[in-house]
């Protein structure tokens, strides 16, 4: 089912400071999950429910953005660039891509996994009036997030941050996914740094507007990938297909007949896998990496071009790119960068 709301807003311009040092080499957007952008997956879920045109809010390293993602004739949509040249907040972004908005459109924090129906959602949004309609999700422990509470008609009563009890039993909390109607461009003031969660949101709710929320039929894969713990989380759920349009791969690379390799594994080409080694489960490895004789490597994610000595062991590490580990070296739940990065 194609969404009646072909525009989105992606805003992908914060400095992921929770994912530091990660972030130091490359932008949030742009991590490797399974050797594709982070980003992807949220281009990816829009273009298969038919939004075509996507508006990405960028800031920080803005140009390696660009040149990763292109124009987005890979993913069949078409991706418009929105530079800050300073940071704006979430709401402020939103402003700043204003001229290209003429309708209704869906907005996103840009660190998300998500499989929802759009459609039903845009559908949804349009049926009830709303100014603003939140994607929402139930979840057992909401204490992590911003619980958001519906009357019965699903209209929207209050914002609560953090927050241990849900007294309505609900339990319903932001997935940090939007349908956004263009009148409420006009709620935000131009060229400063303002707020979705803090901001705009509870100021149109004060103001009386209506905002609703959306509850989908169905509750699909969902993961904010903003802190290293979510980013590993994350990385295994999709070896493990908690996307089923997501499917783990093994490149044309050299690997040793000798090594084990125990799915799931994600491994691209140019690879090369020595004499005795054991790859996996749970592991992703990049272009260009190598992996000596006789080293262990499980629960890890090698971004490209690293080098793994031989008999090491790496369980729960995230090498960066370049990233070296020396021969007969152990490391366990580490986050190694090159020290010149």
């Amino acid at each position: 089912m194609k969404s009646p709301i072909t525009k989105a807003i992606l805003l992908i311009g914060g400095l992921g400071t929770r994912l530091r040092p990660l972030t130091y080499q490359r932008p949030k957007a742009l991590l490797p999950l399974l050797n594709r952008p982070l980003i992807s997956y949220e281009i990816e879920l829009f273009a298969r429910h038919g939004v075509t045109d996507l508006i990405m809010a960028i800031s920080y390293q803005a140009d390696e953005v660009k040149a990763a993602l292109g124009d987005g004739s890979r993913w069949g949509v078409r991706l418009h660039y929105v530079e800050e040249q300073e940071p704006l907040g979430t709401a402020g972004a939103i402003k700043h891509a204003a001229p290209l908005i003429d309708g209704p459109f869906f907005a996103c924090n840009g660190d998300l996994i998500y499989d929802v129906d759009l459609a039903a959602m845009a559908q949804a949004h349009l049926d009830s009036s709303a100014q603003v309609t939140f994607c929402l999700r139930r979840v057992d422990d909401i204490s992590a997030y911003g619980l958001i509470q519906c009357d019965d008609a699903g209209r929207v009563v209050a914002f609560r941050e953090k927050v241990g009890h849900d007294e309505t039993g609900r339990n319903t909390v932001n997935s940090g996914f939007y349908a956004i109607n263009p009148q409420v461009l006009d709620a935000i003031p131009q060229n400063i740094s303002y707020s979705n969660e803090t901001q705009l949101f509870p100021d149109l709710l004060a103001q009386g507007k209506p905002l609703y929320g959306f509850v989908p039929a169905q509750e699909g894969y969902w993961c904010d990938v903003g802190r290293i713990e979510t980013y590993m989380a994350a990385h295994t759920s999709l070896l493990r297909s908690a996307l089923d349009w997501v499917k783990p791969a093994i490149g044309r690379g050299s690997i040793d007949r000798s090594a084990q390799v125990l799915q799931p594994v994600d491994i691209a080409g140019d690879v090369t896998v020595g004499a005795g080694c054991r790859i996996g489960p749970d592991v992703a490895i990049g272009a260009g990496c190598c992996i000596g004789d006789g080293a262990v490597v499980e629960r890890s994610i090698l971004w490209s071009e690293c080098t793994v000595g031989a008999d090491a062991y790496l369980s729960g590490v995230i090498l960066a790119c370049g990233a070296e580990v020396a021969p007969h070296s152990r490391h366990t739940d580490e986050v190694i960068v090159p020290q010149d990065a």
